[in-house]
């Protein structure tokens, strides 16, 4: 019983930590009030605000329900090929905010060689998928 009661308050910390930590890295970067001046939509503020918090919420109950849509496994390759471009452009204008490549770009001073960074960025990444992908997942 001792066991279950600290793997319950382990749990909970962790979400509790990890939920703060999203909500800083959100208020943070200023999602809902940039989105809501860039479609001039400011008097919809709570909506977006109730809309993001319900989402989060609901698909986090779905990731531990397991619950499965039954796709295609070809109907899966595109939505894995468009959610991987997602995710891949979130990081790279995340690090674009937080000024990541400007600022290492500075410090080792490469200004000049940029483009060939980039570029073994997005090699890096795509190549650590593909060998994630086809090595660790198995069906």
């Amino acid at each position: 019983m001792g066991k279950i009661i600290l793997m319950c308050f382990i749990g909970v910390s962790a979400g509790i930590t990890v939920g703060s930590a999203i909500a800083a890295f959100v208020t943070l970067l200023q999602v809902v009030p940039r989105l809501t001046q860039i479609t001039e939509t400011r008097d919809y503020i709570k909506l977006y605000e109730y809309t993001f918090t319900f989402s989060v919420t609901l698909f986090s109950f779905i990731y531990f329900l397991s619950f499965n849509f039954k796709l295609s496994k070809y109907l899966c390759i595109p939505i894995g090929l468009n959610m991987g471009i997602f995710v891949g452009l979130f990081a790279s204008a995340l690090a674009e905010v937080l000024n990541v490549v400007p600022v290492f770009s500075k410090k080792f001073k490469v200004k000049h060689e940029l483009k060939f960074i980039i570029g073994a960025l997005i090699c890096g990444k795509v190549i650590g998928s593909l060998f994630y992908w086809i090595k660790f997942i198995k069906h």
